[in-house]
């Protein structure tokens, strides 16, 4: 589904990403870990065209998306669910899902509502509320599906554990694992060890910009030069 190859980014002199390269397939997760500053965010932006290249190749369902703006790559079926939720807290859930659509018809709209909905009963419950009011896995599960109104093929999310109570991220990684389930390809940068134990068969470890370590999770994990330097415990 997705094919991303010697991507670099840069940010005036400071050179954020060096030659990535990694790979993402339909129904899976895949996992981009690495400490604080190794580059994960920056590599999900360039993806989208949010963060300046400098050079590389995307390719999205085999198709060269290389020169698409951001609007182009999500209506192509790519979507990035940030970092720290982003929601609007003031605004309803449901006016929040709707940025998740922007762009589309009425109709559209409506009927990925309606889908988000089904999947999301508790959302549907409390549509008209702030979504300020929610706790933090609840705001998660909001951001996720603004994220899904778009109606993605490939999903790109960061640190969808940050701050989250263990119960929370248990709440949140069944989410993730059921929209895998429905074909979706998932990107996920992550520092959170047992979500990325729990979700992702493979995985690409980032330091100084660069994948220093990749393939199936359980030997990544088991490393212990990898484990202690990129990773910290993994317990």
């Amino acid at each position: 589904m997705l094919d991303v190859h010697d991507l670099t980014i840069t940010f005036g002199p400071t050179t954020a990403v060096r030659g990535v390269s990694l790979t993402a397939a339909a129904g899976t997760v895949t996992g981009v870990l690495g400490a604080n500053g190794a580059g994960k965010t920056s590599t999900l932006l360039g993806i989208l065209a949010r963060a300046p290249r400098q050079s590389g190749r995307i390719t999205f369902d085999g198709a060269d998306v290389t020169g698409f703006d951001t609007g182009a790559l999500v209506r192509a079926g790519i979507a990035l669910c940030p970092e720290n939720r982003r929601l609007f807290p003031n605004m309803s859930i449901e006016d929040n899902l709707l940025l998740g659509a922007y762009g589309t018809g009425r109709a559209t709209r409506r009927t990925r509502l309606r889908d988000t909905y089904d999947r999301f009963g508790w959302v549907a419950t409390r549509r008209a509320e702030p979504a300020g009011r929610l706790s933090g896995g609840q705001q998660q599960t909001v951001a996720i599906a603004r994220a899904l109104m778009s109606a993605p093929r490939l999903l790109l999310l960061d640190e969808p554990s940050s701050g989250l109570s263990p119960v929370a991220v248990d709440e949140v990684g069944a989410v993730l694992a059921d929209i895998a389930r429905d074909g979706t390809a998932l990107v996920l940068v992550e520092q959170n060890v047992r979500l990325v134990r729990a979700l992702c068969a493979t995985a690409y470890v980032l330091a100084h910009g660069q994948v220093t370590a990749s393939g199936p999770v359980p030997e990544l994990l088991s490393d212990t030069a990898v484990s202690d330097a990129y990773l910290g415990t993994t317990a």
